[in-house]
């Protein structure tokens, strides 16, 4: 039963990294004329927006961000889903004026 119950968990996971790599999330960030953002975005804002968009709970420590994001623009972060499947995730910071 247990390894039944691993192998379900990851076919869950890799289904949900298909789904996530079919979509962008958008992240408001208070920006400058420039593009430059106040602060950087976030794992904590990532995982947020995960919650808001697939409604599930992934620990910060398991978004990994390619480099520190401090600029308007499109990104790619990488979720650890299970030990064995990480999931590309595509996100666009956007000025939060333009809501």
């Amino acid at each position: 039963q247990q390894e039944e119950r691993a192998a379900q968990m990851l076919v869950e996971a890799k289904n949900l990294a298909e789904k996530m790599g079919e979509t962008s999330l958008k992240i408001a960030a208070k920006a400058g004329t420039s593009g430059k953002i106040f602060g950087s975005v976030t794992s904590v804002q990532i995982a947020a927006a995960l919650k808001e968009t697939f409604d599930i709970d992934v620990d910060r420590k398991n978004i990994k961000l390619p480099e520190e994001v401090k600029m308007l623009g499109t990104y790619t972060a990488n979720i650890a889903l299970h030990k064995e499947v990480l999931a590309p995730v595509k996100f666009e910071v956007y000025d939060d004026k333009e809501e």
